[in-house]
């Protein structure tokens, strides 16, 4: 695999006569954070729907870890550790912060029966949960409702379900998006270490964030990679200004 966790290949996705993805050649390192940026309606969301399986390819190869995964389900996908968070994860506004990260933590076991044993039982994962929750800067967040939680703290949950799933491969679509300054910097610097041991792949429109974070750069137009590198190589290609200053002024 030469270092690299994902090697995807001419992928393709067409609806119709409409190709939204369009021959994309994209190498991921093991360990880095990589960053997928474009325009509006530059294929972002759909690409990331391909790599979880959420979408067939029409054409073209993903391999994760050196393993064919574009022909997997979305589940199996998931189970080899490659995940997308707001994806798979999903928050539950009536019950405490605890209480989904528990959920996800059952999710991730064989059977899913916890959830009618006694409290006592379930003493292992509430702590495990809380450990995540702690991590996370949590901790004091856990027994209040999900539904309740700041806009930032409820990102930073939706994040530490994920990581329940203890993903080896972790997608995270827009993160920063909605958020003020300090929510920003919070999640910013909580990316930086979910990152520590795991490869993040992550689709961000905040520019700062991207070049403050991120190990590399793929920039995708129309649903074609057109340019990649360190976010200073990119952000000086003049292709990648054309592509957003037609899109600022279309």
């Amino acid at each position: 695999m030469s270092g690299n966790i994902l090697e995807i290949r001419g992928v393709i996705k067409r609806f119709g006569g409409f190709n939204a993805v369009n021959g994309v050649d994209l190498d991921v390192a093991d360990g880095e954070i990589h960053a997928l940026i474009g325009p509006n309606g530059a294929g972002k969301t759909t690409f990331f729907n391909l790599l979880t399986g959420n979408l067939p390819v029409t054409s073209g190869t993903i391999h994760m870890a050196g393993e064919l995964i574009s022909t997997l389900p979305m589940d199996r996908i998931a189970r080899m550790g490659l995940v997308r968070s707001y994806q798979i994860s999903s928050i539950f506004p009536e019950f405490t912060a605890l209480n989904n990260v528990r959920f996800a933590l059952q999710q991730k076991r064989r059977t899913n029966f916890d959830f009618w044993r006694n409290e006592r039982a379930l003493g292992d994962l509430n702590a495990r949960a809380m450990a995540l929750l702690e991590d996370l800067d949590l901790g004091r967040w856990a027994d209040t409702r999900a539904g309740d939680l700041p806009y930032g703290r409820k990102r930073a949950l939706e994040i530490a379900t994920t990581l329940a799933l203890e993903p080896r491969v972790l997608l995270l679509d827009e993160p920063t998006s909605g958020m003020g300054r300090e929510d920003i910097d919070r999640v910013t610097e909580l990316i930086r270490k979910v990152a520590v041991g795991r490869t993040v792949v992550m689709v961000e429109h905040n520019l700062p964030v991207v070049r403050g974070l991120c190990d590399r750069v793929t920039v995708l137009a129309r649903g074609e990679v057109i340019a990649r590198g360190t976010y200073d190589d990119v952000s000086a290609d003049p292709r990648v200004i054309e592509a957003y200053l037609g899109a600022h002024h279309a």
